[in-house]
């Protein structure tokens, strides 16, 4: 049966245009992965990730990860979940929280994850991707509310990749499993935070995704570029030289892999050399072509997880940008903020993660 599925799973692609593989996704089927990710086992690399860009120009970063991939003092990590939130103002100061928590003392079901430090609860609604965050930290907690009613997006047409079809594309995942997926491409968000005994009320767009891989970190290659560029009416996302999606007013235009969607002009960290803090994002196609350009100003670092390994490396930097797109009907210039995530994958730093429990919650 498993073969059958694959057969098919690989004609219909086949017969798509690879940069359109959302136009035969299951929203359905996706949302059966998110459940998995939920109430199945844990992965040895897993997240859920939000991103949220609020209208007074501020910025949230929330991050989780049931396993922690590294630890920045020692060569092997422990049995750690990691919850990571960065929230910048409006005047470019960021606030970093990270908590590393007993993988005891988080508590999985159905409906959320929670730990004395944080809850992850989905209350969704027929169509709509309903999220809350709460955050009790050591500088600042609150919460965030998220509404998402568009259609799920993964850049695999089912939402993940069986063990079989994974070994066909990663040399080094033979008898692995994949799940990624956005579940929230461009959403409402309604935060309150509470920094420095002053309550701040935010609202504006966000996004979410998760992933699951049932390898180490280093199997799902040597690493990856992610961006996520945000304007008034556009919303682009994706793995540079991999796949991408690209929405307009809510709408998804293109929507699956493409290798031709990279940067150029690249300028790195000076302190971590492999770090992107900058470049120029750039795709052309007959039917599209979009250029998100850098606007001069210093990138903010909002994620950095050093490892003793210096060549292990996940960081993620805010760049000032406006986008430059062009289609057959018009063409829009539009000022915004890109997300740049920069992950460099080490085999030897990593291996001690094939020894961590991987038992179900």
């Amino acid at each position: 049966m498993k073969l059958f599925i694959c057969a098919i799973s690989i004609f219909i692609i086949s017969c798509t245009p690879l940069h359109d593989i959302y136009k035969i996704q299951s929203d359905r089927r996706i949302k059966k992965t998110e459940d998995l990710n939920f109430t199945g086992e844990k992965a040895l690399t897993q997240w859920w990730y939000y991103d949220c860009v609020f209208e007074d120009g501020s910025v949230l970063v929330i991050l989780f990860t049931p396993y922690k991939w590294w630890d920045e003092t020692v060569n092997f990590p422990a049995n750690k979940s990691l919850f990571y939130l960065s929230y910048m103002k409006t005047n470019g100061e960021v606030v970093t929280n990270q908590k590393t928590i007993d993988v005891s003392e988080i508590i999985y079901s159905n409906e959320s994850i929670k730990s004395p430090y944080f809850e992850i609860i989905r209350t969704h609604e027929k169509q709509n991707r309903n999220y809350t965050v709460n955050f009790y930290l050591d500088s600042i907690n609150g919460s965030v509310k998220i509404k998402g009613d568009e259609k799920a997006f993964s850049p695999f047409p089912r939402g993940s990749m069986s063990a079989t079809i994974t070994q066909l594309f990663k040399k080094n995942a033979k008898g692995l499993a994949y799940r990624y997926s956005a579940h929230v491409t461009e959403g409402i968000v309604q935060c309150k935070i509470e920094l420095k005994k002053k309550v701040i009320e935010l609202s504006g767009k966000t996004y979410h995704e998760q992933g699951w891989f049932t390898g180490r970190p280093d199997q799902m290659g040597d690493g990856w570029v992610w961006f996520h560029f945000v304007s008034k009416s556009m919303n682009v996302f994706g793995t540079a030289g991999k796949f991408f999606c690209l929405e307009k007013n809510g709408k998804c235009i293109i929507g699956g892999l493409e290798k031709k969607c990279s940067f150029s002009e690249m300028t790195y960290s000076g302190t971590q050399k492999n770090l992107l803090i900058g470049g120029k994002l750039i795709f052309n196609s007959k039917k599209l072509s979009f250029k998100v350009s850098p606007n001069g100003k210093i990138s903010n670092t909002l994620i950095s997880l050093p490892s003793v390994d210096t060549d292990q490396l996940w960081g993620t930097v805010l760049q000032e940008s406006g986008i430059e797109y062009t289609s057959k009907k018009n063409v829009l210039n539009e000022a915004g903020v890109m997300f740049i995530e920069t992950c460099i994958m080490s085999e030897g730093g990593n291996k001690i993660n094939s020894n961590r429990p991987n038992k179900k919650k």
